[in-house]
């Protein structure tokens, strides 16, 4: 199924065009199986698409309302893809339309109405199930600017801090090497950590992606001294991969002298 939402459409006629990521699709009320009430713009549907042979134009078919509580992956599954949205020249409503927009459009649809409980079971059946370690931190930005623009300001600050709760006693190793990376301590519900000293074993399991200036972050924790020390001369020991540019900065961090606080 694809989204799509309603440039405009004439609930009289019973059909109109909505504009998706790849253009525009023609709507007709007769590909609804269960027939709305009525369609009005910015509105969200789903579909499949074929070829009109005669016009040669895009077709909305097996269409329906966005809003069950599975819906929710497919509005993921496009904000994570931030693909460039294809203009048309009736899309000039929408100057700023991208995957990630559309899907936004989709959310605020999506979450209105829903309960508490059924939006924290969305949100977090998505991260245990399908959710690509990656893509973490993109999605609990997505969250927040949603539940910002679709209810309350004491609805989304409670309903966040579960989430996130949830989400640092679910956390795996890859996810939480991301979090410590990006510093969004806030997103496993740290909310006022401004360094959070993550198990030495993960570091280690990750020691290839980590670049100098982390090194010197790393170097003020508990463990930091002498990961540090070990990981720089496994690093020159193997200094073949290594550019002269690296080695050099390797080297400086292993003369600087470090201050913990």
């Amino acid at each position: 199924m694809e989204l799509g939402v309603i440039k405009w459409f004439n609930n009289t006629k019973g059909f109109g065009v909505a504009d998706t990521v790849d253009g525009q699709v023609f709507v007709h009320i007769k590909s609804f199986k269960i027939k709305p009430k009525s369609i009005e713009n910015r509105h969200t549907i789903l579909f499949k698409k074929r070829t009109d042979p005669k016009s040669q134009n895009m077709v909305a078919i097996h269409s329906r309302m966005l809003g069950d509580e599975q819906d929710w992956d497919l509005i993921i599954a496009l904000a994570l893809k931030r693909l460039p949205f294809k203009k048309t020249a009736a899309s000039k409503d929408f100057p700023h339309h991208s995957n990630n927009h559309l899907a936004e459009i989709a959310a605020y649809q999506y979450l209105n109405g829903k309960s508490t409980l059924q939006i924290f079971n969305a949100v977090t059946k998505y991260f245990s199930d399908k959710l690509h370690d990656k893509k973490f931190i993109q999605y609990c930005e997505f969250i927040e600017k949603v539940f910002t623009r679709s209810m309350g300001l004491e609805k989304r600050n409670e309903l966040l801090k579960h989430i996130f709760i949830f989400f640092g006693e679910n956390v795996n190793e890859s996810k939480l090497f991301e979090v410590w990376k990006s510093m969004k301590f806030a997103y496993i519900g740290h909310t006022d950590a401004d360094d959070f000293e993550i198990p030495e074993a993960i570091l280690v399991n990750f020691a290839d992606q980590l670049n100098v200036s982390e090194l010197m972050r790393i170097h003020t924790y508990s463990y930091g001294e002498i990961f540090c020390n070990e990981l720089i001369k496994k690093k020159l020991e193997e200094s073949e991969d290594l550019t002269t540019e690296e080695i050099k900065k390797l080297e400086m961090i292993n003369h600087v002298k470090f201050f913990k606080e």
